[in-house]
């Protein structure tokens, strides 16, 4: 990748040609990390991560290949470039390295550190209020989402009853507003130095990142709680996020593919294809949590068949016909209703401000699953008790509150490489 605009092609002087922003190294880093987290929480953390690391690098090499990597961007009006400066006779003063000017960094723009840091801090104060409403409206409390939050490095409260974990202590508040605090500004500050860096995503790729997953965890979630409230315990909510990310990636690609300008017909195909590989990281986790292939698929079939909540969990690790057809009509019957959904509205829906849609997409994942490996390793059987869609849910509003905290920050240029004028009077004056 080249780190000097370049210009392209003789007869195309309107146009210089620069390095495509590309996501392909957040995707390889967050690749490494996730996979060195399953190092000691799970294996499927291992094989998220390396599938994450093979994409990333994937893409960052067909980057390299010849014809790609590169956009060309159009030049001002000639009316708005620098004037032609004419040539004089005589030695100038030859850039070094370590002399101010001699090579540009780039981006040439930043938002500050601070910004980052107050977005963190704006960010962690909205965020705890979902998480409050969810203790009220539950029946827990407000003490309980608090007392959870404490399990992420206190070990023994996976042991607590509900009652226990009900009421105040002022230890687990203590530790669970350090952790908090910390988590928000950090979060936030590294959002805030990367998103210069971060492309800018394509509206049917930021609402269908963002949409699908939102739309279809909560319909499922309410069927469920409506016909089986117990089998929701029995639901790896983050794992189901994520299956309903695919989809709506999945979704979303096709309908940025598609040239015929028909987006419903489009979203139709990419609704299909979407449901045919969203089940894939349900059955990962179905095999390697122990639980084996047909346990999403039963739960499935729980949003509409009453009284399995009541069986035995062994049931729902065996194979029924009854219930594999009910969920494969559920998953059909879902998939297309989004589509056309999807379909209908992406015209009519506005565009989402790059740094909005990462804060949205970004963040929470980061969130949730760092909450969730350190919860795994400190109190195994605590994360069980977590309502993860309202978890992730409280995330949402933290990248987003952060994000616009961000987004609205004055924006800071950075300085050319070397030392200073100091160094560049004694190169020049020795």
């Amino acid at each position: 990748m080249t780190t000097e605009p370049m210009h392209s092609q003789p007869g195309e002087h309107d146009m210089v040609e620069m390095p495509r922003p590309t996501a392909a190294p957040l995707v390889l880093s967050v690749g490494l990390t996730v996979l060195a987290v399953g190092a000691v929480a799970s294996v499927a953390f291992m094989v998220v991560g390396g599938g994450l690391f093979l994409t990333g690098l994937g893409h960052w090499m067909s980057q390299l290949l010849p014809g790609r990597g590169h956009v060309h961007e159009p030049l001002v009006a000639p009316a708005l470039r620098p004037a032609i400066v004419p040539g004089v006779p005589g030695k100038v003063e030859q850039l070094r390295a370590g002399v101010p000017g001699y090579r540009m960094r780039l981006p040439e723009r930043v938002h500050p550190i601070s910004a980052g840091v107050k977005g963190g801090i704006v960010g962690g104060l909205v965020m705890p209020l979902p998480a409050l409403a969810y203790g009220v409206l539950s029946g827990h409390g407000i003490w309980y989402p608090v007392n959870l939050l404490a399990g992420m490095v206190l070990p023994g409260i996976d042991q607590a009853t509900i009652g226990q974990l009900e009421q105040f202590n002022l230890l687990p508040l203590m530790v669970a507003v350090v952790i908090h605090a910390m988590m928000s500004v950090v979060l936030g500050m590294i959002y805030g130095v990367l998103m210069p860096t971060m492309p800018d995503i394509p509206k049917p790729l930021a609402w269908g990142a963002l949409l699908a997953p939102m739309l279809w965890t909560g319909v499922s979630f309410a069927m469920m709680g409506a016909v089986n409230p117990l089998l929701k315990l029995g639901v790896d909510w983050p794992w189901f996020i994520a299956s309903q990310f695919v989809f709506g990636v999945i979704l979303a690609l096709v309908v940025m593919r598609a040239q015929n300008g028909q987006p419903l017909r489009a979203a139709v195909l990419g609704a299909l294809l979407g449901a045919a590989l969203m089940p894939l990281p349900a059955i990962l986790w179905g095999h390697f949590s122990g639980h084996g292939i047909w346990y999403p698929v039963n739960l499935l079939a729980g949003m509409v068949m009453p009284g399995i909540d009541s069986l035995p969990a062994a049931e729902l690790t065996t194979f029924h016909a009854s219930w594999l057809l009910a969920g494969i009509v559920i998953h059909a019957a879902i998939s297309l209703s989004f589509g056309v959904l999807f379909g209908l509205l992406l015209p009519r829906l506005p565009e989402i401000p790059g740094p909005l849609a990462w804060g949205g997409m970004l963040l929470p994942p980061v969130w949730t699953a760092t909450s969730y490996a350190m919860m795994g390793v400190v109190n195994p059987l605590l994360a069980e008790r977590v309502d993860w869609p309202w978890f992730i849910f409280s995330q949402l509003f933290f990248g987003l509150a952060a994000a616009v905290i961000v987004v609205r920050s004055e924006m800071v240029h950075i300085p050319p490489a070397g030392s200073g004028p100091e160094r560049l009077y004694e190169e020049v004056g020795g």
